[in-house]
């Protein structure tokens, strides 16, 4: 009778101590399997997000940028736009001998080699000339020291002409037929009239007495 009520008892527990061990087992592959999906994922990783990156900054796709100096601005931005670039108007600036809306000079120079998308900056010639001051030689030279001053400026001798005075010596600049004032400020390049004195001095009117005057 004792040996038959326990035998049931002792049966559990031996199937209790199996079911621990496949439990346990259980634990340990599942364990294994984190781990190791945790590895993939810390080796993959980065290597996805530097393809995103790479992607999203367009990595490795550059061309070499054209050159659009010396043509129309319109006809530049087609031409930057067929290479899939940009384009900035930096400055505008004043060149002689260039048509209006022209590109004078482009950054970052031609040949250059850039990523796509990127912006080359333009600077496109005005039609506007810049006003530019002019010498002080207005009665404070001869007209051999003004003419090198006036041409350095940057301004044309148109004519020359002449008034009573001291000879070769500057009294006059004009400009469009206008008087002008050392100091005065006119479009860089203008033609200028300076008058200059002839070496004869005006004589001084005759005195006119009455004959009826008495000595």
């Amino acid at each position: 009778m004792k040996d038959t009520e326990f035998e049931p008892k002792a049966k559990t527990a031996k199937n209790g101590k199996k079911s621990t061990k496949v439990t346990f087992k259980k634990r340990i592959k599942v364990l294994a399997i984190n781990l190791l999906a945790m590895l993939l994922v810390i080796a993959i990783l980065p290597c996805l997000v530097l393809a995103w990156v790479d992607s999203y900054t367009n990595h490795g796709e550059t061309c070499a940028v054209p050159d659009v100096c010396g043509i129309q601005l319109e006809e530049a931005i087609e031409v930057l736009g067929s290479e899939k670039l940009g384009y900035a108007v930096v400055e505008r600036r004043f060149k002689e001998n260039a048509a209006a809306d022209e590109i004078v000079m482009q950054y970052p120079a031609p040949g250059s080699s850039v990523k796509e998308g990127r912006k080359i900056g333009l600077v496109v010639n005005t039609s506007v000339k810049p006003n530019r001051t002019i010498p002080q030689v207005i009665d404070n030279r001869t007209y051999r020291e003004a003419e090198s001053h006036i041409k350095a400026s940057g301004f044309v001798i148109e004519r020359v002409d002449t008034i009573p005075g001291e000879k070769d010596w500057v009294y006059e600049l004009r400009y469009n037929g206008k008087r002008l004032a050392n100091g005065e400020a006119i479009p860089m390049g203008s033609s200028l009239t300076v008058v200059i004195g002839s070496g004869q001095v005006e004589d001084a009117d005759e005195p006119v007495f009455d004959s009826n005057f008495d000595i």
